[in-house]
């Protein structure tokens, strides 16, 4: 069972990978005003904030179903990896993308692609298992970005 205090540290995860964003001006279409995240995004950071937290309970639940699977080892540290790097990607997708949130499905994919990353240091013997779970999040995306 998921814990709240778990997921708080997700979503606080996915908060640490927009930091970087948020007080960086950004060259952005050759505009002479300066750009940030929070002005391209057109709202509040509370809400910015709640655009990433709602993607926390899913992360927290990949992570549990991918660590479920592996009989052995420990590849690396999934909120520094996985967490961080997915929150990046959100904030670089709405810098993009004119300030427009990116779509649920975009988000698992890009998941499922950090995470198979990650785990592709898992012991060879688990990649199948650990494939076809992430296969479930994104049938559509080929099996060879999910698990090197």
């Amino acid at each position: 069972m998921v814990r709240e205090l778990d997921i708080s540290w997700t979503a606080a995860g996915l908060a640490m990978g927009v930091r970087d964003f948020c007080d960086a001006t950004l060259s952005y279409d050759n505009q002479d005003q300066p750009v940030t995240l929070l002005s391209l995004w057109g709202r509040g950071a509370w809400e910015l904030q709640a655009e990433l937290a709602q993607y926390a309970p899913q992360v927290l639940q990949l992570e549990a179903e991918l660590w479920a699977v592996l009989q052995e080892g420990f590849p690396g540290m999934w909120h520094y990896e996985v967490v961080e790097p997915l929150g990046w990607a959100i904030a670089d997708w709405i810098v993009q993308h004119d300030g427009a949130p990116p779509s649920r499905a975009w988000v698992v994919m890009t998941l499922a692609q950090l995470a198979g990353q990650f785990f592709s240091r898992a012991p060879p013997a688990d990649w199948p298992a650990l494939r076809t779970l992430l296969m479930r999040y994104t049938p559509n995306l080929p099996a060879n970005l999910l698990i090197v």
